[in-house]
């Protein structure tokens, strides 16, 4: 009984040695969870911006920042998928317009969305380490939102509010700057511009057509793997031919 023991024993530590022994420049110590790996979260805050009928800065940036935008917060989840990308999005907004005396509104809205990306960087200088990047991507989804209007009628002010029944859906498309500050967290800038299909964002139908509304943001982002390899993860994959480096 030992003897077949020790003969297993000595098996599996010959097992181990020749797997070694045939290249020891693939070890790299334990591996990433699986689960985790290429996942990132960013928190981020902006503003979302009114395009619609009654908008009148649209050439503007200062102007549309402050009288026809309201201060915008997000979530978003994103799995990286070599140079592609997929995300998961959330974001409270608004945006407002004085256009016309008569008929003044402010917008409060909460959009969750998913969204694919292409990291242009990776597309035009693959396998190299990258300081800074340029990501492009479009997507869809859904908002709810609850305008408030102050309406005059026969030199009176009558003030009114319309909200959304159902969720309505929105389409948009982007791009994003991003600076790599370690190999696990990056700060970001996003600009996306979003059709909403509903011409009611600014209780204003006209020109029967939809409204539009914008996104600016900065953001950080944590990655739960790394973002790139640096020069020691280089090493530990043997990539300098002096053995494995175990952690």
């Amino acid at each position: 009984m030992k003897k077949s023991k020790y003969l297993i024993v000595g098996v599996l530590l010959f097992s181990v040695q020749q797997s070694y022994s045939h290249n020891p420049d693939e070890w790299s110590g334990p591996k990433e969870k699986v689960l985790l790996s290429n996942w990132s979260v960013n928190l981020n805050i902006g503003f979302t911006s009114y395009f619609g009928d009654l908008s009148q800065y649209d050439l503007n940036v200062t102007n549309k920042l402050v009288f026809e935008s309201k201060p915008a917060f997000g979530l978003k989840l994103t799995k990286q998928i070599k140079i592609f990308s997929i995300s998961g999005q959330v974001i409270y907004g608004g945006f407002k317009s004085n256009y016309k005396p008569e008929h003044k509104f402010e917008t409060h809205l909460v959009e969750y969305s998913v969204q694919a990306g292409l990291d242009v960087m990776g597309l035009l200088l693959p396998g190299e380490i990258k300081k800074y990047g340029l990501d492009v991507y479009v997507g869809l989804g859904q908002f709810i939102f609850n305008t408030s209007v102050d309406g005059y009628f026969d030199g009176q002010q009558i003030p009114y509010a319309y909200s959304t029944g159902v969720p309505e859906f929105v389409y948009f498309f982007g791009c994003g700057l991003f600076v790599n500050v370690t190999d696990r967290i990056r700060i970001t800038t996003d600009l996306s511009i979003r059709q909403a299909q509903n011409d009611n964002i600014d209780k204003y139908l006209a020109h029967g057509d939809y409204d539009y509304y914008s996104l600016l943001n900065v953001g950080i982002t944590y990655s739960f793997g790394k973002l790139y390899k640096t020069i020691k993860d280089e090493e530990r994959q043997g990539i300098n031919k002096k053995g494995p480096v175990w952690r």
